[in-house]
């Protein structure tokens, strides 16, 4: 008895959570323009923890902010240099939750290439922890080819 109120429980509080709609479609394969360079990160889910949504951001020659829930993936066409990749808590006080401290990963983008990074998230009872993956092409669009794109226009709605 105690378990089924404990479930009813949770399932009420993330039913209550502002949650963000991908509106980017599925992924399709779309040639790179010349001289410029692509980053996609993708994210699968999984656990009770997968409800979470963090805020990524991107900073280098640009900075674009969005919104990273379940299944989805983010694709960006960027000039050729250095970014920072951040993941962590939205910064506009949504009401999206993200449990996990702020990571962030350097990413080097070369001109006329793509890099791919996977945020995976970890769960085993009490424990928890996140953390950016560089991923190879193949494995990272077999995983994205069903998932919806997320764009940085995409907010929160409760």
């Amino acid at each position: 008895m105690k378990k089924l109120l404990g479930i009813l429980v949770l399932g009420l509080l993330l039913n209550g959570c502002a949650t963000v709609t991908p509106t980017g479609g599925l992924y399709k394969d779309t040639t790179l323009e010349s001289g410029k360079s692509r980053i996609i990160i993708f994210r699968k889910g999984g656990s009770l923890i997968g409800m979470d949504t963090p805020e990524v951001n991107i900073t280098g020659t640009t900075s674009l902010s969005f919104y990273l829930p379940s299944k989805t993936f983010i694709q960006e066409d960027l000039k050729p240099g250095n970014y920072k990749v951040v993941v962590s808590k939205d910064s506009k006080n949504s009401g999206l939750v993200w449990r996990f401290d702020p990571i962030g990963q350097e990413v080097i983008v070369r001109k006329n290439e793509t890099v791919y990074l996977e945020l995976k998230t970890f769960s085993t009872g009490y424990t928890h922890h996140t953390k950016l993956i560089f991923e190879g092409e193949a494995y990272a669009i077999k995983k994205i080819k069903k998932m919806q794109r997320v764009l940085s226009s995409d907010n929160a709605k409760f």
